[in-house]
């Protein structure tokens, strides 16, 4: 491993890391020697994902917290700096969708909770943690956007991917403003992945997601882990601003 590849000893957060590819990441970034502090607003799943990086000889810690809370994120921020003294990388997964509303059927309330918790909880987290990269003049920030956000199939909610077509444009913005900070913003774009809550579908859906993916399968949480873990080594420098791919050449929708 080279300087380039090697985030040992960096302290990595991961929103919504207790589950699918936020666990993933969290897991990858452990097995490469980061330090691992978990949001995530289920404190149990994430108490045992920190078990489990012990368990393996890594070191962990987690809070339970709303991402779409500037409060709770304040506060996660400050306890992993006054642990760890530092905080080098944010990976923002947190997000979803309960169900499939038409536009007809999707009323203010529900479209608003949707982009509260798919644009506003990856903005407010990375708000959160600026501070602290400015203050190490180094940061690697790495948004989970979803291919819904440009294909417009409608197996997704409409609230959900507006807001993930929302995070590349967010992505693209901070990342100008935070590039002479030495901090970069990038942001992974998903197709359909084989996790907990896109198993919860149905059968129906993901057959008809694997029909329209060239590659004629579902990825999963370890492939998108692998992308975001090179978007935060150090050799990743030079990207910034830039949205990855990695949904099996799915384009149109």
């Amino acid at each position: 491993m080279t300087d380039l590849s090697s985030i040992k000893d960096q302290v990595g957060v991961v929103c919504g890391g207790a589950a699918g590819i936020g666990l993933a990441c969290a897991e990858r970034f452990a097995a490469e020697g980061a330090k691992i502090a978990i949001i995530d607003r289920d404190r149990d799943a994430a108490e045992a994902v920190v078990k489990d990086i012990a368990t393996n000889g890594g070191e962990a810690m987690c809070t339970a917290a709303e991402c779409t809370s500037e409060a709770d994120m304040d506060a996660a921020v400050a306890a992993i700096v006054e642990r760890w003294g530092r905080l080098d990388i944010l990976t923002n997964c947190a997000g979803g969708f309960h169900s499939v509303p038409s536009i007809e059927e999707l009323d203010a309330e529900t479209w608003r909770a949707g982009i509260d918790w798919n644009l506003s909880g990856i903005y407010i987290p990375m708000r959160a943690v600026v501070p602290a990269m400015k203050a190490n003049s180094y940061g690697r920030i790495v948004n989970i956007g979803s291919s819904a956000g440009r294909t417009g199939l409608t197996v997704a909610a409409i609230d959900y991917s507006a807001a993930k077509a929302g995070v590349t444009g967010l992505s693209r913005r901070v990342a100008v403003e935070l590039a002479p900070f030495g901090i970069t913003v990038n942001t992974v774009m998903p197709g359909p992945v084989l996790t907990p809550r896109f198993a919860a579908l149905g059968r129906e859906r993901s057959e008809r997601l694997v029909s329209v993916t060239p590659v004629g399968r579902l990825g999963t949480p370890e492939e998108l882990a692998h992308a975001v873990w090179w978007l935060s080594t150090p050799g990743a420098a030079f990207t910034t601003g830039a949205t990855l791919d990695v949904n099996g050449g799915i384009w149109t929708g």
